[in-house]
């Protein structure tokens, strides 16, 4: 695609921008010698690895086997210094944060209790889009047959 001069690429995922993915991916990882803040779907990005596909791969993945994973990846990041000193804790952190981990749940856990948990929206909110869109149907069918 171009626009105005620029070259933009278009990359699908075939996972798309799952937002089960959110907490993980949008964990600080620290900052770089810019100063600029780098998140884990940043740092996944700069290391050339699609970040929604490769959170769905260690969500999958046994804990031990997604913490090897991802600390091999950290550890070939070396944009944020920081991170390089404290790596297995980092590692931890990240890993805790994915669907699943520690502080997914423990998350999952505090919003069931405030009312903003995500189970409600889920069995509701798919049966509500049914339920607009069969009433919608009807409405176009007998506006199109009774309108004659």
């Amino acid at each position: 695609m171009l626009v105005k001069g620029l070259v933009v690429a278009h990359y699908s995922s075939s996972i798309g921008l799952d937002t089960k993915y959110d907490q993980f991916l949008q964990m600080p990882v620290g900052d770089d010698s810019k100063g600029t803040s780098v998140t884990v779907l940043s740092m996944l990005a700069r290391l050339g690895v699609d970040p929604w596909q490769e959170a769905s791969d260690l969500a999958a993945l046994p804990k031990k086997s997604a913490w090897e994973r991802l600390d091999g990846l950290v550890a070939r990041f070396t944009d944020v210094p920081s991170v390089i000193a404290e790596r297995a804790d980092a590692v931890s952190r990240m890993i805790a944060s994915l669907p699943g981990g520690e502080l997914a749940d423990r998350t999952r856990q505090a919003n069931a209790g405030t009312g903003t948990g995500t189970i409600l929206p889920d069995i509701l909110g798919n049966r509500l889009y049914l339920m607009v869109a069969i009433a919608f149907l009807v409405i176009q069918v007998a506006v199109f047959w009774f309108g004659k």
